[in-house]
């Protein structure tokens, strides 16, 4: 029979009840990105010590990015927090200051 292939196939390979497609989904991108990184890195036309230091400075500039982003965010949440603690004053829900800073 022409399918044989395909059921040895399923039966070393037995089927479980959970589903492990997310881990391996993962492990597969994994491995997929570090090959892509490592290929890309062979294939450089730049020597070793000047792709490291493109890499640091590219690394820098997200962490630089990020934290600019946390700032805003951070910022945006104290106005909102300050912003609904004197409305909750003035409708009286909050009688002392118990979070005051």
């Amino acid at each position: 029979m022409k399918y044989d292939f395909i059921q040895r196939m399923f039966d070393v390979f037995p089927r479980r009840e959970e589903n492990h497609f997310l881990l391996h989904a993962s492990i597969g991108l994994g491995i997929g990105i570090a090959a892509g990184i490592g290929i890309g890195l062979l294939y450089a036309p730049a020597t070793g010590s000047e792709t490291r230091q493109r890499l640091r400075e590219g690394a820098d500039r997200v962490g630089d990015k990020a934290r600019l982003a946390v700032g805003r965010v951070k910022g945006q949440l104290v106005t909102a927090a300050d912003e609904l603690r004197d409305e909750m004053r003035e409708r009286n829900f909050l009688t002392s200051d118990v979070n005051a800073r």
